[in-house]
Order: C-alpha cells, then sequence, then structure tokens
C-alpha cells in the first residue's frame, strides 16, 4: 500500500469510528434525557432501587424502566449489584459523583439540562434544513419549551455560583454601587427564563432588576421563578425590546449574557443597550470564548459554539429577515467593532475566567 493510500485508510478508519462514537454519545444524551424527564434519577440519588421498585416510585411501567437501568449499567452511568442475578433482583444505584452531574441542579458540574436542551434543539431539523434552502431562518418560538427551559437550567448553576462571588466583584466598582443607596437599578438584557437576573437580586438585597426578553414562554418561566423565591417585588419581568425609549437612561448596570451574537440586528441591539445606561452607569456583556480568529481543526469549544450554531444561533438569528447572521463564533474583535460603531468609546475584555463565557466591560 503506498503512502497516500496509507494515510487515506487511516483517515477514514478515525472518521467512521469518530462517527460511531458520536451515536454512543447521542444515545447517551436521549437516555440521560429520559432518566432526567421521568425523575428516575432523582429517585435513584435518594435510595438504590431494583427495576419494580424505581417504576412504583416514579409511577412508570416495569419493563421500560428495566431495560432503561440495563442501558444506563451498560454504558456506565449507573452501577448494578449484581449482574448475573435475575433481571427483576439486580439492584441499580448512582455512582459517588454522579448525582452532581444528573440531578444535583446547583452543582456546576450538572449537566441533564444540556441533555434537554440538545433533544429541544434538533427537534426543529427539517424547518433548519429547509432554511438552508430558502436562506430564511427558523424562529426562536419553533424551539421548543424542552430547548429553552433546558438553555436555562444550563446556565442557572453558573449564576448561582459565579454571578456575585467572582463575576461581579471583578469590577470593584460596579459591586461596590449594587451594595449602595439609593437602591441601584439592573437591566438583564434577553434575560431568558430570568437564572441571572434572580442571581444578582438574591445576592444583592438592595438591587431592583428588570428583565426583558423577546420570547413570551421565557418570560412566563421567568416570572414564576421569581415569585417562587419570593423577589417578584424586586425583579421584574417583561415582553419587551432593549430599544424600548421607556427604558433609556434607567439602569446603573445592563447585562447580557449570552445575547449579542444571537441579536438579529445586534448593531442596533447594542446601540440599545447602551441607551439604558444611566451616566456613569456600567455595561456588561459576555458572549462565547471563540477563538480570536478562525482556524480549522478547532478546539472544544469552537466546536461547540459552530455545533449550536448551524442548529440553533444562526437559523434563530435569520428568522428576523434582514440581519446580521452573525452566528455564535462572535470574535472578540467583531463584538469591538459592533460595541465601537454602536458608540460605546471602549470595549475592556475582562480579567474572568470561564470555560465558554468571555467577558466585557462596554463604556459609553
Amino acid at each position: 500500500m503506498s503512502s497516500a493510500t496509507d494515510v487515506r485508510a487511516r483517515r477514514r478508519d478515525a472518521l467512521a469510528q469518530r462517527l460511531r462514537e458520536g451515536v454512543l454519545g447521542t444515545i447517551d444524551v436521549h437516555t440521560v434525557y429520559i432518566g432526567d424527564r421521568l425523575g428516575l434519577y432523582r429517585e435513584l440519588a435518594k435510595a438504590e432501587a431494583t427495576a419494580g421498585e424505581l417504576a412504583a416510585r416514579t409511577r412508570t411501567i416495569e419493563r421500560y424502566v428495566r431495560e432503561w437501568l440495563e442501558q444506563q449499567a451498560v454504558t456506565g452511568l449507573l452501577e448494578v449489584d449484581d449482574p448475573a442475578a435475575p433481571a427483576g433482583e439486580r439492584r441499580y444505584r448512582l455512582p459517588p459523583g454522579h448525582a452532581e452531574v444528573l440531578v444535583d441542579r446547583d452543582d456546576l458540574a450538572y449537566s441533564s439540562a444540556l441533555a434537554r436542551m440538545m433533544v429541544g434543539m434538533v427537534r426543529p431539523l427539517p424547518r433548519v434544513l429547509e432554511a438552508f434552502r430558502s436562506g430564511a431562518g427558523v424562529p426562536y418560538a419553533d424551539y421548543d419549551a424542552d430547548f429553552c427551559d433546558g438553555q436555562g437550567e444550563t446556565s442557572r448553576a453558573r449564576f448561582v455560583n459565579l454571578l456575585a462571588s467572582e463575576w461581579l466583584p471583578a469590577l470593584p466598582d460596579v459591586d461596590a454601587r449594587l451594595r449602595a443607596d439609593p437602591p441601584a437599578r439592573v437591566a438583564d438584557v434577553a434575560c431568558g427564563t430570568g437564572w441571572s437576573a434572580i442571581a444578582i437580586a438574591e445576592a444583592y438585597p438592595k438591587v431592583r432588576v428588570e428583565g426583558i426578553d423577546l420570547d413570551p414562554y421565557s418570560i412566563e418561566v421567568a416570572r414564576r421563578t421569581a415569585a417562587g423565591a419570593g423577589l417578584d417585588g424586586r425583579v421584574r419581568f417583561e415582553v419587551r425590546d432593549a430599544s424600548d425609549p421607556r427604558l433609556e437612561a434607567r439602569f446603573d448596570l445592563v447585562c447580557a449574557f449570552e445575547a449579542v451574537h444571537d441579536m438579529s440586528h445586534p448593531l442596533e441591539g447594542l446601540r440599545g443597550i447602551r441607551a439604558l445606561s444611566v451616566a456613569g452607569g456600567s455595561v456588561l456583556v459576555a458572549d462565547g470564548r471563540v477563538a480570536e480568529r478562525f482556524a480549522a481543526p478547532g478546539g472544544d469549544v469552537e466546536r461547540l459554539m459552530y455545533g449550536f450554531s448551524v442548529l440553533h444561533c444562526l437559523p434563530a438569528g435569520m428568522a428576523a429577515g434582514g440581519g446580521a447572521a452573525t452566528g455564535a463564533a462572535l470574535r472578540p474583535a467583531m463584538l469591538c467593532d459592533l460595541a465601537s460603531d454602536a458608540g460605546f468609546g471602549s470595549v475592556e475584555v475582562l480579567p474572568i475566567r470561564h470555560d465558554l463565557w468571555r467577558f466585557y466591560r462596554l463604556r459609553p
């Protein structure tokens, strides 16, 4: 075999193996979705169980549960005490450390929500295919509750654990203003299901937070969550555009987390964000930690962001028609250019370390 033929064969075999492994990963994501949505992991986190016991505790059908348990044990997500025991007698448990990933919503390792998000992200694939042919987009509303709730829950642990303990304290003047009188006003632009706004309100008892988003379902979820947390008096959620002139010059801090790259018109969106700020106010933007410039092949973060972009971010961003078609790969230089065109005097990349997000402070 010639050298060129040998290289070709190795690449062929490596790609085939990679796709087979991807199929296994896809199966894991979807069976994690089943375990999460039916409460199977939550019950196993309380106590080990046979298939019959778990079915009774979750009001599901034993035969389906048994198949799921066996699959989960075979793939290594669960442990079984005696594989040789009769099927109905085998006892299954979560291995040490797995509850943090599959059950504990407050843990930074929590990933069941990501499985839910991915299941919801691929449901509109036929419409994405049509968008490829027509040049139209796929409206955000076409991505169902699994996507919306999963996306919100995926970010929740970051906001709960890091927003007030690391991210905002990295801006000492902002942190001080949020603790001072008169009470600061905060705008959370494209707030989604509200976890960032809620985390700010819980950490800073004096502030008043207004979350705005164009998606009615997200705002409905955010309102319910805030009411359940006892924060509905200090946190308000509205279906609203950031460019609404009634909001101009009202806020001491304006935040936009993972939002700018999703905007159909990011330049206009940043202009609206700038207009929200009072004189001397602050603007904090977080977006994907993509590479400084395009390179191929890319790292895992780049692969993840481009995957999100193809399946969701670009189609949703193009749904309004005539948009910028930014996609998820919003590189720092591009964001700086957009901010400058929007009237900001400077953009500072903040020394906040996060695997997926890069943080910017925009100054008028």
